[in-house]
């Protein structure tokens, strides 16, 4: 696949791929203003993110099979319109219950997505190529925690929360019109799969069974798990140990994440030098350091500098595990790719979703508690990566290169 054709590719997919995290990231900064709306605590309004998390997670186990069956395309147009539908009920939600009902739909709509674009990407790619295309997509998708907190904090200091889930809605119908527009079939039907209940479970069994897809889907999930952690925990550390406004909030997480997009273009350019494996490391090890040194400026009263150094090089890290990692673990299979991609989906959301309700009371006692949290999961990605990578950083690079 040519240069341009890969940019044109992934940023079709990058723009269907964003509006999950925008989902998750744009109304952070209000989460204390939805406590206060719906007469209730912070720890119960983050609810919304832990079932939407949740959604995301388990719903791609159900649609994976579905897309090796129907194809990507139409699924993918299904799940866009829902999920533009479930914004705006979220937007009219009188009522924290109606609110968890229309998040839950938009956390199955966005799993529906996410399995097509990852599907999408392996039918057209594989190995050291398919970890380009998913760095690429990740670079461009980067914007969405770069930009969406920063648009999030500016909407609700305007017009209020219900005006944001009036934005995540435009957002999906903008990208169902660029999808009408610009994406094609890309499996094709005789390479289709039989929809049967009792050949998905043994599909999603053998694939769980080979070590060369269970050890880098599970260093993912540790990434994932420590991603919202930092996200549950951030609005209550930056906002209320910190003092600042939702709208500063909003600017400074929106920064911190042009790590992530760093990370993510970088490794892009790496794998073709050094090895999807070794890039994977470096990665796992960025993020280790970070998380430590969040840690420390905790321990001393570093302040907010201290902590926000150690959030850059964590945050850095991510961006190259989750490509690496990612495309390691799509690569270890070659047919059922939309079950493959289900159940990594599956595995990363359902163990990342933990972590937000956890991260959310520790943040409550104090930036060192949260930090020792990320600290923990970071710790955790390190082992999971080197696990991974069952044989020297070496060889795994080149069983990973096709070349």
């Amino acid at each position: 696949m040519p240069r341009t054709s890969n940019l044109r590719f992934a940023a079709s997919l990058a723009l269907i791929g964003a509006l999950g995290p925008s989902a998750i990231d744009m109304y952070l900064a209000s989460l204390p203003e939805m406590a206060r709306d719906f007469g209730t605590g912070y720890t119960q309004v983050q609810l919304t993110l832990t079932v939407f998390l949740m959604a995301m997670g388990a719903g791609q186990l159900l649609f994976g099979p579905l897309v090796d069956a129907l194809g990507r395309r139409r699924p993918l147009l299904a799940g866009l319109l829902v999920f533009s539908l479930a914004s705006l009920a979220a937007a009219a939600a009188g009522s924290l219950e109606a609110l968890l009902m229309a998040r839950l739909i938009q956390g199955l709509a966005s799993a529906l997505t996410l399995v097509v674009i990852m599907s999408m990407v392996r039918d057209v790619a594989d190995g050291a190529r398919a970890a380009q295309i998913f760095a690429l997509l990740m670079t461009i998708e980067g914007l969405a925690p770069i930009l969406a907190p920063a648009v999030g904090g500016l909407v609700d200091a305007a017009y209020g929360w219900r005006a944001i889930m009036l934005v995540l809605a435009g957002l999906g119908l903008l990208t169902l019109v660029n999808s009408l527009l610009t994406l094609g079939e890309t499996l094709p039907l005789d390479a289709r799969m039989r929809l049967a209940p009792g050949t998905v479970w043994r599909t999603y069994a053998r694939i769980a069974s080979d070590g060369a897809f269970l050890r880098p889907a599970l260093a993912l999930s540790a990434v994932f798990f420590f991603l919202f952690a930092y996200i549950a925990g951030s609005a209550y550390v930056y906002q209320q140990h910190f003092g600042l406004s939702s709208a500063h909030f909003g600017l400074l997480f929106g920064g911190c994440g042009v790590a992530i997009l760093l990370g993510a273009a970088l490794s892009g350019r790496w794998v073709t030098r050094h090895g999807v494996a070794r890039v994977a490391w470096w990665g796992a090890v960025c993020m280790g350091a970070g998380a430590l040194l969040m840690v420390v400026a905790g321990l001393t009263g570093g302040g907010l500098p201290v902590l926000l150094g150690g959030v850059v090089l964590a945050l850095f890290g991510l961006g190259i595990c989750e490509a690496t990692l990612m495309a390691l673990a799509m690569s270890s299979q070659q047919r059922d790719v939309g079950s493959t991609a289900a159940l990594l989906g599956a595995l990363q959301l359902v163990i990342s979703s933990s972590a937000t309700p956890l991260a959310g009371h520790l943040a409550t006692l104090g930036p060192l508690a949260w930090a020792w949290l990320l600290a923990a999961a970071a710790l955790g990605i390190v082992g999971l990566t080197r696990a991974a990578l069952t044989q020297t950083i070496s060889a795994s690079s080149c069983s990973v290169n096709p070349e």
